[in-house]
């Protein structure tokens, strides 16, 4: 079973442009929704949410308690400011631990291999979208590469490590790493300069739970 988390919050009743003065006594404003419950607005001393947000990371089970209420969750999404990338605003995903979920998890490569001067790694996929209890969400999922030492080698999903009670849900079949020649490498590059421009498809974000200024 994953490390499980705990922070303590108090009910916000404080909304919308009134925040900014919660984030002024080092109080971040978030939420918790999910699990079939209604969203229950929260805040937090900001210390205390830097230092379990670093631990818990997205994998890890975070029990939130709220007025004599535990709720156990997992962070979904954390709002910075853009210039000084402090906390502006939490949202936390209420779970059911008796039932499955989805969620991403980031590949780790192990036992990199001295490559020739002519060689290089690259790595086509960085995390898999697994399916398990929350409890068993592993931190991450490894890959052994160190067979990978010459150009056209390559590893894909189905050499991911197998870990218990979780599935990966991605294409076996789908590249995860596999080693180049740098003279392929630079020839694509040129290729790709002399090509048609695709333009940029911008997906619209999610309305903001609160106005953040």
């Amino acid at each position: 079973m994953a490390d499980t988390y705990t922070l303590e919050a108090q009910r916000r009743t404080v909304t919308g442009k009134h925040v900014k003065h919660l984030r002024r006594q080092d109080i971040i404003p978030a939420i918790i929704y999910g699990a079939g419950s209604e969203p229950v607005s929260i805040s937090c001393v900001r210390r205390t949410l830097e230092t379990v947000l670093a631990n818990a990371g997205n994998t890890h089970l975070i029990e939130v308690n709220v007025d004599g209420a535990s709720h156990n969750t997992l962070v979904r999404e954390v709002q910075r400011d853009k210039i000084r990338r402090t906390i502006m605003h939490v949202d936390f995903l209420e779970v059911d631990l008796t039932k499955l979920l989805r969620t991403e998890v980031q590949i780790v490569l192990t036992h990199t291999p001295r490559l020739g001067a002519d060689l290089m790694m690259s790595q086509n996929l960085l995390s898999v979208e697994v399916e398990c209890l929350p409890t068993n969400i592993p931190e991450h999922v490894e890959l052994n590469v160190s067979g990978l030492t010459q150009a056209g080698a390559r590893l894909t999903v189905a050499d991911l490590a197998q870990l218990p009670n979780v599935t990966i849900l991605n294409d076996p079949t789908e590249v995860v790493v596999r080693i180049e020649t740098l003279a392929a490498e630079e020839a694509e590059e040129g290729a790709a300069e002399g090509a048609p421009v695709e333009p940029e498809v911008v997906e619209r974000g999610k309305k903001e739970e609160e106005e953040e200024f």
